[in-house]
């Protein structure tokens, strides 16, 4: 599997904290903050392009039988879905989440949990890549803002050594960490991450208005000349939020 495009990425590399494949033959790199970066293949895909995708707004990893209960019904145009995590009283993610409704939908009353499923924080051989731009599909939607990845078939943990600066091929350093070898050689890109990524999670009162979630992004993602913050292509100011 090709990971040689993951360790180019122009926003750096230093946050990569594994690199891993799935089956359709696309890989991908997660990131330290909890985001992903898809390398995407065309193979045993419809649509044929490939490359780097843009870098998601969160990802969460869920067993194949939970994406299975959860995504057909998030991309009905017929209904008005949100995927919402649920917390603990006290407003702790409890690593469980929801699909519910958003308006009425037959017998069904808004706010209805359609289904409800455990995810995980991390990858692992197994589970599916779910990124998230987005937890809302409204009733005419397809839900295009999550990516429900194909199941993990390969995981490399990023080896310490590959945090020098640019000194350690990618190919020994995968071998190193996982016994698996790609072709290529590690160089280290110029500068710090700059797509805002907001927890999934993040409370009512952690994104109480735009303004206060975007001083959040700068101050933890800005970059050090001047701390500029580049948003994602589908942001649009008061509606781009994670839950």
């Amino acid at each position: 599997m090709d990971y040689e495009p993951l360790f180019k990425l122009p926003s750096g590399t230093d946050d990569i904290e594994y690199v891993y494949g799935t089956g359709r033959g696309s890989t991908y790199a997660h990131h330290s903050n909890q985001t992903s970066t898809r390398n995407r293949s065309g193979a045993n895909h419809r649509d044929t392009s490939t490359g780097i995708q843009g870098r998601s707004g969160k990802t969460v990893y869920m067993d194949p039988k939970h994406v299975n209960s959860i995504a057909g019904l998030y991309q009905n145009a017929e209904m008005a879905t949100k995927f919402h995590p649920v917390t603990d009283s006290e407003g702790k993610p409890t690593g469980r989440a929801a699909l519910y409704l958003t308006e009425d939908y037959g017998p069904r009353k808004a706010g209805s949990v359609l289904s409800e499923v455990p995810y995980s924080l991390k990858p692992a051989v197994g589970l599916h890549p779910v990124e998230l731009w987005g937890s809302e599909s409204p009733k005419g939607s397809e839900g295009r803002n999550i990516h429900w990845g194909s199941k993990i078939t390969e995981i490399h943990p990023r080896p310490d050594r590959l945090k020098q600066a640019g000194k350690v091929g990618l190919a020994a350093g995968l071998a190193g960490a996982a016994g698996a070898a790609s072709a290529g050689e590690y160089r280290k890109a110029a500068g710090m991450l700059g797509e805002m990524a907001l927890p999934w999670w993040a409370s009512g009162s952690d994104l109480a208005t735009d303004e206060e979630a975007l001083a959040k992004a700068k101050k933890a993602y800005g970059k050090k000349s001047g701390g500029s913050v580049k948003m994602p292509d589908s942001y649009s100011s008061g509606n781009w939020k994670l839950i």
